[in-house]
């Protein structure tokens, strides 16, 4: 299993170059930079990047039709692909805080994302297309000049219809915040579509967006993880099921205000909620600890590389390249 990075937010271009830089010297495989309504563009931050590194992949993550069309999509990922020569990619979903933030909605989710998927893998460098759909169009649509290899498209998924369309159209799926024994149910649905499908099952990657929050002072690890918690899959009840007993997930569910406060006033303590209802969601959604923690972490990773993960994408916080190192030197090695 390989280790991807996930940047955080306030990266800027030159930041995420040197980040992309330092992910590669240690044989990392990929760098994603998020996409967020108010921060820098994705794909505009890795630009830096594809110029000045040479094997790791560089990726938005992750792009909805309805913030930008499919087309667009289409000209920034192989304007990407061009500069990094053949090393973009990209993960489209439904949309989040994007579409929140142009005020729109996730109607017809699906429509959009296999219309999206239909013409990101439509595109040729010799035969135009045309595309008359539902929600999207393009006429005389053809890239002459993408001539590098094609990028890897990733469907951002965490149910069954969009994992459907990724193993009809993409190279792979991203999930997010699925601890090990949730992977192992979807990794299940995933291979039995594909062989449904026809489609060999080392043809298909599949991710997952993991926290990390480890860091040699333990005290701001288990701060900026309490902190981040409202994040972890928005505390979806079926994110903490496989470990919350089903009076804990209500409660959890009934305090979704205290877990937002935290995040908001950026305090690291959540009100009303015991400490050891936080300190079980945290350890068992994300990497969270001192130096002692990192043993323990690839444990995990074992089980998801077990589990049918080819790939991990772990999301750094502050200090990045502090994160990057720890990966690098101390992660990566157990896995390979």
């Amino acid at each position: 299993m390989e280790i991807d990075i996930i940047l955080n937010e306030f990266a800027t271009v030159a930041e995420s170059a040197e980040l992309a830089e330092l992910a590669e010297s240690y044989g990392l495989r990929a760098v994603w930079s998020s996409s967020y309504h108010d921060r820098r563009d994705p794909f505009m931050t890795l630009i830096l990047a594809a110029d000045r590194t040479s094997d790791i992949r560089l990726g938005p993550l992750a792009i909805c039709a309805k913030e930008l069309h499919p087309l667009k999509i289409g000209n920034a990922l192989h304007t990407l692909n061009e500069t990094s020569n053949g090393r973009a990619m990209v993960c489209v979903g439904g949309g989040g805080g994007v579409i929140q933030g142009i005020g729109m909605t996730r109607d017809h989710m699906i429509g959009d994302l296999k219309e999206c998927l239909e013409i990101l893998t439509g595109i040729t460098t010799d035969t135009p297309l045309n595309y008359d759909g539902k929600y999207y169009k393009t006429w005389n649509y053809c890239l002459n000049w993408a001539t590098d290899p094609k990028p890897q498209i990733y469907v951002a998924s965490n149910h069954p219809q969009t994992m459907q369309l990724a193993v009809k159209y993409a190279d792979g799926l991203m999930t997010s915040d699925f601890c090990v024994p949730l992977m192992e149910r979807f990794v299940g649905k995933i291979n039995a579509a594909l062989d449904e499908a026809g489609r060999p099952r080392d043809s298909f990657r599949i991710n997952n967006f993991w926290a990390w929050h480890i860091k040699e002072d333990a005290e701001a690890s288990w701060k900026e993880a309490r902190l981040e918690l409202i994040l972890r899959g928005y505390l979806g009840e079926q994110y903490f099921d496989p470990f919350l007993t089903p009076e804990e997930v209500k409660f959890m569910r009934e305090h979704f205000q205290d877990f937002l406060d935290a995040w908001i006033a950026k305090t690291g303590v959540i009100a009303n909620v015991p400490d050891e209802l936080v300190t079980k969601m945290i350890e068992n959604i994300s990497f969270v600890g001192g130096l002692d923690a990192i043993d323990g972490a690839i444990e995990v990773l074992h089980q998801f590389a077990a589990a049918g993960l080819t790939e991990i994408a772990l999301r750094v916080h502050e200090d990045p390249a502090d994160a990057i190192r720890l990966i690098g030197e101390r992660v990566a090695p157990a896995l390979r």
